[in-house]
């Protein structure tokens, strides 16, 4: 007994399956992408942070474009941009630099504060971002679409 298939049928039947295959393929392709710029971003400002924070516990100041020294704050600053440039815009990033309390906790108005300190002292940089997910359908599953990387290194400046 032989049993014979319709073709047209057939060819039906491959277009669902493709259609649904395709899908969720496609969603993990986008999701490995969107994942591992997330990665890059977030291994890029911690770099940076140590990169600034490097600078800020030996004293060191840089010149500005024309020759003329930096703050200490504004040193850091400028290495942490200079250093998340090639994975962030410089001007989204949050800089904060500030003194650690007892048992080293973070004062009440951190967000804001860029101070620096005197030798001895002890020293927090901390660097936030904002990363949005591209895709829509990754971007659904985080509260406003976006997550925030946070960066932050302890230091204790060198007596300078």
């Amino acid at each position: 007994m032989r049993i014979s298939m319709n073709m047209s049928n057939s060819k039906g039947a491959t277009t669902v399956e493709f259609a649904l295959v395709s899908l969720i393929f496609f969603s993990l392709i986008f999701a490995t992408i969107e994942f591992g710029w997330y990665f890059f971003v977030s291994h890029t400002i911690q770099y940076a942070t140590r990169e600034g924070t490097r600078l800020a516990l030996v004293g060191t100041q840089l010149q500005d474009t024309n020759g003329n020294p930096m703050t200490r704050e504004a040193s850091i600053i400028t290495t942490i941009k200079n250093s998340a440039a090639q994975a962030v815009k410089p001007a989204e990033l949050r800089i904060s630099i500030y003194p650690v309390g007892t048992g080293y906790t973070d004062p009440n108005n951190w967000q804001t504060t860029v101070n620096a300190g005197q030798g001895g002292d002890y020293m927090r940089v901390r660097t936030r971002y904002t990363f949005n997910f591209m895709t829509p359908l990754i971007n659904s599953f985080f509260p406003s679409g976006a997550l925030e990387i946070q960066a932050s290194a302890l230091f204790r400046n060198e007596l300078f």
